[in-house]
């Protein structure tokens, strides 16, 4: 996905330094697909795409990356790297092929599940404890990896961040300027704005839920992005006048978080959020991936959902909404989270701590 290219790019530079070498495994996206689209490009030096097979089964969604396990034989690789979802059988095969190669297996853990469930658990119970280490995306994905059969010195916490240094801020007047001459609606009105792939699981109508209890002329939802549950939201919410849709912005989208007011993030997503503390943006999220737990401090930076109600998020959003002081000092207080143990310096540092180091 284009917010992994600078992650890829640096390791493609870092490793070498420890005796490393860097190949991606990656797979192919339909043309049809929406939403989180990958990139069509290479990335790094070294990358080998692969088909992938998806078939829903109750609980899981069983995946299939063909190819993977000749590809890894004829590498021989130290260290894999794998995303860590149970239901990929290919990630089955390679924890059998461990045995044989004698690599280190490593997984990158997001440490969430969509169809949590008893049997997923014990399917879990067996396929966590294979994985020699964990990339934990925050504390939530470490309570989650050990609670699957790792022990705690094999989970580091990394931060799973996008490179904030890269991102050029633009002066709020000239960003507003931009936005409403595109998004003419939007003008002299207060942004709540959204940035992401459009998914159910994104639980945006709730926002809308929201708008509805705050009854305030002077608030617009922005939502930036595409997906495939974009047209059901276009259908129910389209006509309103406090709605603007934007379609899928990837380069340019800097200025929308640089005009808003507020960036929420009522269901699952995570780093939207990193975007949007680096542009000192205040936030109001849900759970997010877990990650919010790490990123969203109630008062300081924006507010954490509890509840997830409608009731809930009108509140914190009026909370930011009516005072521009605060909402600015809010996002000058995640400005100055995202620039320091949340960095993107800190997070390389502990990704490559871990691969360079396979056998700590």
């Amino acid at each position: 996905m284009h917010y992994h290219r600078e992650l890829f790019r640096h390791l493609d530079t870092e490793l070498p330094l420890y005796g490393f070498e860097l190949i991606l495994l990656s797979g192919k996206e339909k043309e049809s697909t929406t939403g989180r689209v990958a990139l069509k490009n290479m990335v790094v030096r070294n990358q080998v795409e692969f088909e992938l097979t998806e078939r829903p089964l109750g609980s899981f969604m069983l995946r299939y990356q063909h190819g993977i396990a000749k590809i890894i034989s004829e590498i021989r690789p130290a260290v894999v790297v794998s995303m860590c979802h149970s239901g990929t059988l290919s990630e089955w095969q390679i924890g059998q092929l461990k045995k044989k190669l004698k690599f280190k297996f490593v997984a990158w853990q997001c440490g969430y599940e969509f169809n949590p469930g008893r049997l997923k658990k014990w399917v879990l119970s067996k396929f966590v404890p294979r994985f020699d280490h964990h990339l934990a995306y925050h504390t939530n994905a470490r309570d989650y990896a050990i609670s699957h059969g790792a022990r705690p010195d094999q989970v580091t916490v990394m931060h799973n961040t996008i490179n904030e240094a890269v991102i050029a801020c633009m002066p709020r007047a000239e960003a507003r300027k931009l936005v409403e001459k595109h998004w003419p609606a939007v003008a002299g009105r207060k942004i709540i704005l959204y940035v992401g792939a459009v998914l159910e699981e994104k639980r945006l109508e709730l926002v809308f839920d929201a708008l509805d209890i705050l009854k305030r002329e002077d608030v617009v939802f922005l939502l930036v992005g595409d997906g495939p549950h974009l047209k059901a939201i276009k259908e129910k919410f389209g006509q309103r006048s406090d709605f603007v849709s934007t379609g899928q912005i990837v380069d340019g989208v800097g200025p929308y978080f640089d005009a808003a007011d507020v960036f929420v993030l009522p269901g699952t997503g995570g780093l939207a959020i990193n975007e949007a503390m680096a542009h000192g943006l205040a936030v109001v999220s849900g759970y997010a991936d877990g990650s919010a737990d790490d990123l969203v401090i109630d008062g300081r930076n924006g507010y954490r959902l509890k509840e997830g109600s409608a009731d809930e998020l009108a509140a914190r959003l009026n909370d930011v909404l009516s005072d521009s002081a605060v909402a600015s000092a809010m996002g000058e207080a995640g400005r100055q989270m995202i620039r320091g143990e949340l960095s993107f310096e800190r997070f390389i540092e502990r990704v490559v701590g871990v691969l360079a180091n396979p056998d700590k």
